[in-house]
This record gives structure tokens, C-alpha cells and sequence, in this order.
């Protein structure tokens, strides 16, 4: 019983915390992310049969960049503001790189057709990133990549609901407990008065004649 006690606790805390995080990420987001997202696009979302005709009409090498491996890039995690993802303008957003806490950098190459999405943090098709729109995301979603002290926040907190709730899990089994041996002794008591009842009767000359007539 403890057990899943403990289980859906420790569930029920993590969740909350999970909700917490999610509701603070999106209540500091400026601009909402889908405002942001139709700025970076930098027009109005497509239909399905105009992303059709734009991907067929669209040009290698003009629409979109066709690299096939990363190029020599000199940049230096320092210049960021924080750790995170970062589109690689001079390689028209098909390179990201990636800075990691200790300002070790990690370069990488997006697939044909796709660049880099600084808002999403991911390879996005060609036609919903405006290169020239990019720049002004960069702290957008890497500025809650890292929130310190988080996840010890809810460690923390999860441990002491899970404490409180063994705790009246324990006062709860102890006064049950309690309840059943008072029980218990009731129902001796009681056994034991009606096994005497007989011998009472048994000692009373008027209710033995009494029987002996029933016999």
C-alpha cells in the first residue's frame, strides 16, 4: 500500500512540476511563440496546394542552400549570450551550431530544404524560415534552455509531499490498528459473558425445573 502510496505521489508532484515549468516558460515568452513563429516565416501560413507549387518551382542553391558538409567556421561560443543553438547566417542558416554549458561548440548541417528554425530550435522547411528575421530570435527559446535550481526545486519538493504522505499513511495504519484490537477485545468480552450465561442458569433451581418440564 505504501508503495503506490509513494508512486502516486511522487506522479502527481512531478507532473505539477512539469506544469509549473511549462506555464513559466510560456508566460515569459515575448513574443508568443506562434507570433514569433509567423514573423520568422515572415509571411501568412501556407495552404497545402501552395507549399506544393512552392517546393516544385523552388530552385537548388537559390531557394535554399544545398551543402553538403559543414564548411571551416571561426566562432566562438563567448559571443553568445548563453548556452544553446544558433543559427549560422554565414552559411544562410542551414549550419547551426551548438554552445554547450562549458563553451564547448558543436557544429551541425540541416538537410537539404530545410534551415535552421532559431524559434523551434530544429531543421524546419525552407519556406517557414525568413533568414533575414532570424537574428532577433536568438534568446528567444535559448534564454530557458537552463533554469538552475529547477529540478532541485521539485526533488525538493517532491520529497516532502511524499514524507507527509507516509506520515498519515503511518497514523492512519496505527489507529486502524488500534481500532481493530479494541474490537477484538469487545468481542472477547462479549464471548466470554455468554459462555457464564449458562452456568447462571444452571445454578437457579426454578429455571432447572423449567427445562426439565421443556424435556
Amino acid at each position: 500500500m505504501k508503495v503506490f502510496v509513494f508512486l502516486a505521489v511522487l506522479v502527481a508532484a512531478a507532473s505539477a512540476s512539469s506544469h509549473h515549468r511549462v506555464r513559466r516558460a510560456n508566460g515569459d515568452q515575448q513574443p508568443k511563440v506562434w507570433d514569433a513563429l509567423a514573423r520568422l516565416r515572415g509571411k501568412a501560413p501556407l495552404e497545402s496546394e501552395e507549399i506544393q507549387q512552392l517546393v516544385a518551382n523552388a530552385q537548388a542553391g537559390q531557394d535554399y542552400p544545398t551543402l553538403s558538409e559543414i564548411p571551416a567556421v571561426n566562432i566562438d561560443c563567448a559571443s553568445f549570450k548563453q548556452p544553446g543553438f544558433y543559427a549560422d547566417q554565414n552559411n544562410r542558416f542551414q549550419v547551426f551550431h551548438r554552445c554547450d554549458v562549458n563553451g564547448n561548440l558543436t557544429s551541425c548541417l540541416c538537410p537539404n530544404m530545410t534551415l535552421f528554425n532559431q524559434i523551434t530550435l530544429i531543421c524546419d522547411a525552407f519556406y517557414n524560415v525568413d533568414c533575414g528575421q532570424s537574428g532577433q530570435f536568438q534568446d528567444h527559446s535559448n534564454s530557458r534552455l537552463y533554469q538552475e535550481g529547477a529540478d532541485e526545486i521539485a526533488v525538493q519538493q517532491t520529497t516532502v509531499a511524499v514524507q507527509s504522505q507516509s506520515g498519515n499513511t503511518s497514523s492512519r495504519s496505527s489507529s486502524s490498528s488500534k481500532s481493530q484490537q479494541q474490537a477484538r477485545s469487545e468481542t472477547s468480552e462479549t464471548s466470554e459473558s455468554v459462555d457464564a450465561a449458562p452456568a447462571s442458569d444452571a445454578s437457579d433451581p426454578i429455571k432447572k425445573d423449567q427445562v426439565k418440564k421443556r424435556r
